[in-house]
């Protein structure tokens, strides 16, 4: 058995004694409950999140990112959020158009609509290592990338999603706030921080003709710094990578997520909506209490 099989088949069997033992019931029903689930995606298939869509209909209802920590009606609910606006996302439309969702992409508005590349999918970027890279300063993180071929307002190959398909998914898909090009914004300095969020918000607008209110930061990286220019560049909301819940006392600058797997089955998925695979992830690598682990 292959290494990649052999930790498949052993998240097949987590996921199998969350369900028997009760652990994923006992998580809605002591930590859902009336709460809003913020469910994070990047670039599933459709067949994927068709399936995961299909199983969560039976337990929660579906509402929009705006809904996030208002009252419900005595039932979980779940918002469904893809960040970074992957061009395999327009595949997806007639998913939310059966399940009647209404998702929010977070886009990064220098990528999607050119004929750019999002930097951690070029080659250069797996040459150099991504996490390496990540923990540089951005100013260092261009230069390695420049060395490779890299060039992040330059035209390469398409990886974000066309200006036609934004415009076929808008009436169904809400599209909101990424940076422009997804740089870890704790590793950048201010001027560059600022520029992102404030310069992506205006992007944003101009692309969909609607108001850009909710930014998702990056990553998962944030800090007093970011939460504040988010706060000024006159957005409501921002999505973290936190693990947990919301409600009406969550801080609407630090939204809690469950981050799911791209390809999980649908036992793995509901393992993963207890929050304790990414909780318990996150504190091997020093994350306490479902905080992203911070650089």
């Amino acid at each position: 058995m292959s290494q990649t099989s052999g930790g498949a088949a052993f998240k097949e069997f987590i996921a199998m004694l969350f369900v028997l033992t009760g652990v994923a019931r006992a998580t809605r029903a002591l930590l859902w409950r009336d709460r809003v689930a913020i469910l994070l995606y990047h670039d599933p298939d459709p067949a994927t999140l068709d399936a995961h869509l299909g199983y969560l209909r039976e337990m929660c209802d579906f509402v929009p990112l705006e809904k996030a920590r208002t009252p419900g009606q005595g039932r979980p609910r779940a918002v469904i959020t893809l960040d970074d606006g992957h061009i395999g996302n327009a595949d997806l439309l007639p998913v939310f158009i059966k399940h009647r969702v209404r998702p929010t992409i977070f886009l990064c508005s220098g990528i999607v609509g050119r004929a750019r590349t999002h930097w951690w999918l070029h080659p250069g970027a797996k040459k150099a290592g991504i996490e390496r890279l990540k923990h540089m300063t951005n100013a260092e993180r261009l230069a390695e990338l420049d060395a490779y071929g890299y060039r992040q307002d330059g035209d390469d190959r398409a990886t974000g999603l066309t200006v036609e398909q934004i415009e076929a998914m808008r009436p169904y898909v809400d599209f909101q706030a990424h940076t422009q090009f997804h740089p870890v914004l704790t590793r950048c300095n201010d001027a560059e921080c600022e520029n992102e969020i404030v310069a992506c918000k205006r992007e944003i607008e101009q692309l969909v003709g609607n108001a850009c209110s909710h930014f998702a930061y990056p990553n998962g990286n944030y800090g007093e710094r970011e939460v504040e220019l988010v706060k000024a560049a006159g957005y409501t909301s921002a999505r973290t990578c936190d693990v947990g819940w919301n409600d009406g006392s969550t801080d609407p600058f630090r939204l809690r997520t469950i981050i799911v797997d791209d390809h999980a089955s649908v036992r793995w998925f509901a393992a993963q909506l207890t929050g304790i695979p990414l909780s318990f992830r996150y504190l091997r690598r020093g994350g306490w209490g479902g905080r992203f682990p911070q650089f």
